[in-house]
């Protein structure tokens, strides 16, 4: 069975988050960047925010399916947008480095906790919640 973006993928990749709203919080530029065109391939609408403080005020915009927040070594969760977290329940993505994993379960139940350097299959299905093939 093969296995990547261009086989399952070739038909029905770009459909996977089609339309979904996801706003990405992440303050390494290019990883932030890579995570947005990963969602934009497998279809979604995403919206790339350079820290928490802007992400808190992109969250009264509208909606969000998924809110994805990629955690820079000990980058602390800010107030008004780790409300917006909670409130997304299992639509909130946390990445971080797999130490924090614990600390940010505890802090944030109902997300999903992964590890940031998923590559961009792995994090499009983590976001699906769906294994691999």
């Amino acid at each position: 069975m093969a296995t990547g973006l261009a086989t399952f993928d070739a038909f029905s990749w770009a459909s996977l988050l089609k339309g979904r709203r996801v706003l990405v919080v992440d303050r390494d530029g290019p990883r932030g960047r890579a995570t947005l065109e990963a969602l934009e391939e497998a279809g979604a609408v995403a919206t790339l925010s350079p820290n928490q403080a802007f992400a808190a005020d992109r969250l009264v915009e509208g909606p969000f399916r998924h809110i994805v927040l990629s955690l820079s070594g000990t980058e602390a969760l800010g107030g008004r947008f780790t409300d917006g977290l909670r409130a997304a329940g299992r639509g909130a993505i946390v990445l971080s480095d797999p130490a924090r994993h614990e600390e940010l379960r505890t802090v944030l139940p109902a997300a999903r906790i992964g590890d940031q350097t998923m590559d961009a299959r792995s994090l499009v299905l983590f976001v699906i919640e769906t294994p691999d093939e």
